[in-house]
């Protein structure tokens, strides 16, 4: 008797014109099911989700968002294995490639109008599927009904000090998985964080003057150009916020505008005013510096102080630069609900560790 067994999945969508369509497979049993496999050594649940649709089907996916978890008895004679497994299953896209099913596994593969889906799965699928497949087609529809696709905005952040190598590599695995715009992480992992995304189009974020903002403009400089010789291709700055507070508005440009002319044609620049710790004046001072010295975006808070990003901050940050910079929110947003306020707000890029579960529907969270 085997231990459980973890394995994953997921639903996979494509929309042509105005119909949606979704990825049925047929097992070797004739029944309808979803693409799903075992983890494999080193692999976190969204990496074997990814892989298992491409070696199944041929098709190349990016995970929006977990849709649930089965779990079932499972009889295997080849191996000789018997116990329960749990599937886990996602919502995916659709990115490239074309049907190619994997026969020895299945005995066909095709993609169905959405609205024909679950009398097919009712009809000749698993009971215990239904309820996937049932929450998978009303998360597409909340999708079309919602404009934000929140993955191009998210910076998949993991600042800790503590942060091993290990944790950056899951860190990447999610974000090439999700295909979030950056992993924004300490300069000493930059390297390794550059290699593990360099066949993706998951950005290198890093910090600069991390996380008081105190370093001396040289030594802002030289982490800068070393962090984008490293392979950064976004750098996220802190302003010597002592320095705004008491009214010296050149330093806080200069010091900006030297990290900007480090990073020209390289790297874009997200300055951190650290909102939390200014006025609603401070703040609008600290936008109009940025503006200034030419970065690329303004962004609310290193999440290492009280007082995160809130939606008071990313309105008056937007309404300071229009639509000149950028807005990144950052520290504190938790939840899905947070990050779609963010961007009601003005925000154009998020910041969070918690990524998967920002994507995630929270009326079907599905996961332990």
């Amino acid at each position: 008797m085997a231990d459980h067994v973890k394995v994953a999945g997921g639903l996979v969508f494509e929309k042509r014109e105005d119909v949606t369509y979704v990825l049925l497979l047929e097992d070797r049993f004739g029944k309808v099911t979803l693409p799903k496999g075992h983890m494999e050594a080193g692999e976190i649940l969204e990496e074997t989700a990814v892989r298992e649709v491409y070696e199944e089907t041929g098709i190349d996916t990016r995970i929006l968002s977990p849709i649930g978890k089965v779990t079932y008895a499972f009889t295997e004679s080849k191996r000789g294995e018997s116990g329960m497994k749990d599937a886990y299953y996602y919502l995916m896209e659709k990115v490239d490639g074309e049907i190619s099913p994997q026969w020895e596994e299945v005995k066909g593969a095709s993609f169905v109008p959405a609205d024909q889906v679950i009398a097919e799965v009712r009809s000749r699928g698993y009971d215990n599927n239904l309820s996937i497949f049932q929450n998978g087609l009303t998360m597409i529809q909340e999708l079309n009904n919602d404009s934000n696709d929140l993955a191009d905005l998210i910076d998949h952040t993991l600042l800790k000090p503590e942060a091993t190598e290990a944790d950056i590599e899951k860190l990447c695995k999610e974000a090439a998985a999700y295909q979030f715009a950056s992993v924004c992480i300490n300069p000493v992992h930059v390297e390794l964080a550059a290699e593990r995304l360099s066949n993706t189009p998951v950005k290198v974020c890093t910090v600069i003057g991390f996380p008081l903002g105190a370093n001396v403009t040289t030594v802002k400089v030289a982490e800068t150009i070393r962090a984008i010789n490293d392979g950064a291709e976004e750098v996220d700055m802190v302003i010597a916020v002592g320095k705004l507070r008491a009214g010296d508005l050149t330093y806080v440009e200069n010091d900006i505008r030297a990290v900007v002319e480090a990073a020209r044609d390289k790297a874009i620049v997200k300055v951190i005013l650290e909102t939390g710790l200014l006025s609603p004046e401070e703040q609008v001072a600290g936008a109009e510096c940025a503006l200034r010295a030419g970065a690329h975006f303004v962004k609310t808070s290193t999440g290492f102080i009280a007082g995160g990003a809130t939606e008071d901050a990313v309105e008056r940050l937007r309404k300071t630069v229009g639509d000149r910079l950028g807005v990144k929110a950052s520290g504190g947003i938790r939840t899905r609900e947070d990050a779609l306020a963010m961007v009601k707000a003005g925000a154009s890029r998020i910041g969070a560790s918690a990524g998967p579960k920002l994507m995630a529907s929270q009326r079907f969270p599905g996961w332990d």
